[in-house]
């Protein structure tokens, strides 16, 4: 998802066992009705809701710290108004608006309150705000090992005019740089545009804003993620190229000339964003070549600081880019696992175990896993018109969903070993044509409920270790921290569907109440004393409530899908512990180990675009016939003259040198190469290495399938697939039309869907038998490629099914999912398949975007 984007922000902006839980009672109780829906508000900074135009003068975002009195403007003179929690409880504090339309509120505790005005059942919210605790001191203070970390974009989608800023005299920058320190932040993730700070190679890059935002963040105690893609055509972006530079030297003068220049502001440094997907056109081997150059520039300028590669973000068993992208040994070249998801929490323990998986076999074990970004979809479709023109915006009842979520699925990813964990995104910033809202601020420059349930999490979390999971009854989840002063928290929840759900748009209702007793072990200090006030109870948005007494060794709780923090308990003990993940890059976080293997040489292929088609998720090459060209790159990125040997195995080469030859310091040779299968196989992995001065160099790694071999070896048996007539529409989409598209010459199938339920679309297919049988089939050969209203154009999945006797699929084969390109997909048959029974066949996708095109053309049984 994923600036998510920069392409996403460009086009926006343009557009515009001791211890154990036993359930006592179980109730679904409603949430508070919410105010209905009115049009946004016209004055500048004020909210969108029902009689919004106030404003909370000096509390920038609507955010301030407990304690402060809080000036309101902008209300109606002489109306009365009232403060609620976020619930729609009354606090029991009120007043009325004066002459000049202002009012006072007094010092607040953390929470997050309405001010609202007007009777019972609906009365009209004027404005929302978020009481935090006090920040930890800026000075002298710089970023720890916190697992809890925002993703900003702030030079890229907090400029001036994307969001209403009536405070720090419209400072958009400054505004939320204070925001996310009041939360407690100490980690932050910005973005960089290469060519838009060095749009020539005569003169260096000027940094701009970049820099000035991130000395911003470093003088309020945070310290950057520095992520960068956008490569000038200077340095070799030009066609047939669509995104990486070929220039590797530049790739690493860059990246020593940024590391350099940002200092301790960065505290590590990302290259490229999402190179799986939209924003790397090339190949996995050769992003790992560009990345290993970048892994070298930075450590130059900086050996001590930890380097991420650009972040994968497809679920690793629908791809095979992953491991394609480790067997370049990658792994050598980043000290921390950078990784993207917006799955639902449901499917985290598979979705991480099978990553977790990858990287033991990847040599990537033991180094820490960060996700620079992860969110939701969960909330749906932003509900309401936004304060910005074509920006829709999050309903009352969809924010607390969005809140919901948060601390539910940190702790969930720390249950799996990450280290730490980038929210997406913190300023406003809307994407799918302005009906997905992302951002924990609004339009109108406020805060959300989940500001507060952030800095709530931070303040009860942060510094805390994760013990485990608690055992729970049926229904509530409740996982143990323990503290540096010896005392133990446990945040629960009771589940709902974001505990549980897979798929599909999620309602704030109801509360899936539960109640239940925390039974404390033996001897706990100050157990069972009625009135007890060790022990300190809060929401998901900070408020604090009444401890609950301590009686017969146990304490009564009420859970609700809303996170709550209890703390002051000692001597409970977890009953899972969580996955075991390293939190520090530790002694990898180094400069390159010359020593033994040499990363300072390069190697550096590329396939003719006229012999070799790219396919599998950009994992492998197809050879078209019977030899294909490939151009290697050999770069020497040391200051060190070299002379050495590089060899090709897995496919017959002609054109490397036979001798040694020698590289100069920041030098290139460059290589054309012919090659052609050396076995009999329809695979074969092209393995290439070199030796430099006595020392190895990593591999580059491409996987080539051979073609012309395959298809001149096996019957080909074309399936009538052009008449839309022949395929039964299947889908869950709202509307959708199956055509024939001359201009493709392709079947399309265009759907569309109004909500966020699972998206899916398999056309169904009834073979002509017997010229259509698949007995005996080995693969299934077709072409396609496919086009949403999202940037990712990505997929949950993607499967060929084959029907038989009883009309229900009785074979599911994934496949990689259609790229914007045409690509031809193979489907392998399981062996064991009763291919005589096969009596219909479906072809399609699970998108993710809510409107997709898919074309398919050239459908063959391969024999």
């Amino acid at each position: 998802m994923n600036l998510k984007h920069s392409c996403i922000i460009v086009a926006i902006l343009a557009s515009a066992a001791a211890g154990c839980l036993h359930r006592v009672e179980t109730a679904n109780l409603p949430v508070a009705a919410e105010s209905p829906a009115a049009p946004a508000a016209t004055i500048p900074g004020a909210l969108a809701e029902p009689g919004a135009g106030v404003v909370f003068d000096n509390a920038p975002g609507h955010a301030a710290v407990a304690g402060a009195a809080i000036w309101a403007s902008g209300g109606q003179p002489g109306e009365s108004w009232r403060l609620t929690d976020w619930r729609g409880g009354d606090t029991g504090i009120d007043g009325a608006f004066d002459s000049d339309g202002r009012a006072m509120l007094p010092p607040l505790a953390p929470g997050y309150y309405r001010l609202v005005a007007g009777e019972q059942p609906a009365p009209r919210q004027l404005a929302a705000l978020a009481i935090v605790p006090p920040p930890r001191a800026a000075d002298g203070a710089r970023p720890d090992n916190s697992p809890f970390a925002i993703d900003t974009a702030l030079s890229w989608i907090a400029k001036p005019g994307t969001f209403a800023c009536p405070w720090n005299n419209g400072d958009t920058f400054a505004t939320v740089a204070d925001l996310i320190r009041l939360a407690g932040f100490r980690h932050v993730r910005e973005r960089l545009s290469w060519k838009a700070v060095q749009p020539s190679p005569d003169t260096p890059p000027a940094w701009g804003r970049y820099l000035d935002n991130a000395s911003l963040f470093w003088t309020n105690g945070m310290a950057v993620s520095g992520m960068f893609h956008d490569a000038p055509a200077w340095a070799g972006t030009a066609a047939p190229r669509e995104s990486l530079p070929s220039d590797l030297g530049a790739v690493h003068d860059f990246c020593r000339a940024a590391a350099a220049a940002f200092g301790d502001r960065m505290e590590d440094w990302e290259f490229w964003n999402e190179e799986d997907i939209h924003f790397c056109k090339e190949p996995a081997w050769e992003y790992v070549a560009a990345m290993k150059a970048a892994y070298l520039g930075f450590k130059a300028a900086r050996p001590g600081m930890p380097v991420l590669n650009g972040a994968l973000c497809q679920v690793p068993r629908s791809t095979r880019y992953n491991a394609v992208f480790l067997q370049n040994d990658a792994a050598r070249y980043f000290d921390v696992f950078n990784y993207h998801t917006y799955i639902r929490l449901s499917k985290y323990p598979e979705v991480f175990a099978d990553l977790r998986g990858q990287l033991r076999a990847g040599g990537a074990a033991g180094k820490p896993i960060w996700l620079t970004e992860f969110g939701t979809n969960a909330e749906g479709h932003s509900a309401r018109d936004g304060a910005k023109e074509g920006m829709k915006a999050h309903s009352p009842a969809q924010e607390l969903v969005h809140a919901e979520t948060y601390p539910k699925s940190q702790i969930a990813l720390m249950m799996e070993g990450v280290a730490r964990a980038y929210w997406f995104v913190f300023p406003a910033f809307n994407e799918r044509s302005g009906f997905k809202d992302w951002g924990v601020m609004r339009r109108d420059g406020t805060v959300k409920p989940i500001y507060a349930a952030i800095a709530t999490a931070i303040r009860e979390l942060d510094g805390a270790a994760l013990l485990g999971a608690l055992d729970t009854p049926v229904g509530i989840r409740a996982y143990l921290f323990g503290r540096p002063d010896g005392t133990q928290t446990v945040a629960f929840w009771s589940e709902s569907p974001i505990d549980t759900s897979a798929n599909g748009e999620i309602a704030a209702t109801p509360d899936y109440a539960r109640e239940f007793a925390l039974v404390l072990p033996a001897g706990h200090g100050g157990a069972g004393i009625p009135g007890n006030q060790k022990f300190s109870l809060v929401d998901m948005c900070g408020a604090a409530s009444a401890a609950p007494l301590a009686t017969d060794g146990s304490l009564p709780l009420r859970a609700t899908r809303f996170p709550a923090y209890l703390s002051g308990l000692r001597g409970l003990a977890a009953a899972r512990p969580p996955i075991p993940g390293a939190t520090t890059p530790g002694a990898a976080a180094t400069s390159p180990d010359l020593s033994g293997t040499d990363l300072t040489i390069v190697l550096h292929p590329s396939l003719n675009n006229d012999d070799f088609a790219i396919s599998g998720g950009k994992s492998i090459g197809v050879m078209k016939n019977d030899s294909g060209r490939l151009s290697l790159d050999v770069w020497n990125l040391s200051d060190t003259a070299k002379t050495g040997t590089v060899s090709i195995a897995g496919a017959v080469a002609e054109g490397l040198p036979e001798g040694p030859f020698a590289i100069g310091p920041f030098g290139r040779r460059t290589f054309q190469c012919l090659l052609a299968p050396s076995s009999d196989a329809d695979m074969a992995d092209v393995v290439i290495s070199g030796t430099f001065n006595g020392r190895a160099t990593t591999r580059a790694v491409v996987p080539v399938f051979f073609e012309k071999r395959f298809l001149a070896n096996c019957s080909r048996h074309p399936v009538a697939w052009r008449d839309p007539a022949r395929w039964e529409r299947n889908t869950s989409a709202d509307e959708e039309t199956i055509s024939f598209d001359e201009a493709e010459q392709a079947l399309r199938i265009d759907s569309s869907w109004r909500n966020l339920i699972d998206h899916w679309t398999y056309p169904v297919l009834t073979l002509d038998l017997p010229a259509e049988s698949l007995d005996g089939a080995i693969r299934i050969s077709f072409e396609a490629r496919s086009a949403q209203d999202k940037v990712e154009n990505d997929f949950k999945t993607a499967k060929f099914m084959l029907v038989g006797e009883n009309g229900t699929p009785d074979t599911y084969i994934d496949y990689t999912p259609p790229g914007t390109e045409w690509e031809r997909r193979f489907v392998d048959i399981p062996a064991g398949t009763d291919l005589a029974s096969v009596r219909k066949i479906r072809l399609g996708a699970n998108p993710y975007g809510s409107r997709s095109t898919i074309w398919f053309r050239n459908i063959e049984i391969l024999k």
